[in-house]
């Protein structure tokens, strides 16, 4: 069984495209994850407003909460989640949940492991 520790987005991204068996994200990454989620497991309409969006919103080096607010209230997310995914990036979220599935969460500590095809 492979297992990989991550703290940053390249970490994860790396460890998922290898398909290691479990991964353990530690941090700020693993709360912002925790967070992410409910986004990821969405329907496809919401993520497709979710998607259009974002994308409509000019890149000024990170989301506002500003721009975030009409996201939140057109979605039903919660700002932080939406900020979170702005940073992440709404395809690595979709695909990790896609991918895996949460064992446990601490603050700080999230453990994933593939699942079964």
């Amino acid at each position: 069984m492979n297992t990989i520790t991550v703290t940053t987005k390249e970490e994860l991204k790396s460890a998922k495209d290898s398909g290691c068996e479990n991964i353990i994200v530690k941090g700020a990454l693993a709360n912002d994850l925790k967070k992410a989620k409910k986004i990821a497991l969405a329907g496809s309409v919401t993520i497709g407003a979710l998607s259009a969006a974002l994308a409509a919103i000019p890149f000024t080096g990170g989301l506002s909460m500003v721009a975030a607010a009409p996201i939140a209230a057109l979605t039903g997310f919660e700002i932080a989640a939406i900020i979170v995914v702005a940073s992440l990036g709404l395809a690595l979220i979709i695909a990790l949940f896609k991918d895996y599935e949460e064992i446990s969460y601490e603050e700080g500590r999230l453990v994933l492991k593939k699942k079964q095809k």
